[in-house]
């Protein structure tokens, strides 16, 4: 049964790179991930700045966020 999860792709803590697009523009930020997720959950993720945002957690340590 343990074959069939997805993979945790994001711990807590870990540094990410945010990916987000939006009408007519792309961003890429690095943040620090505040929780732990599978391929394919939602994570929440500090940017540098400390804007907290939500996005869905993607192989190599990768959040895309659309805006």
């Amino acid at each position: 049964l343990a074959a069939l999860r997805a993979p945790q792709v994001v711990s807590q803590g870990d540094p990410v790179k945010v990916l987000g697009q939006g009408q007519g523009f792309s961003i890429a930020v690095e943040a620090t991930a505040m929780g732990a997720a599978l391929e394919g959950q939602n994570v929440r993720v500090r940017t540098e700045s400390g804007r907290v945002l939500t996005g869905v957690a993607r192989s190599g340590r990768v959040v895309e966020v659309t805006f």
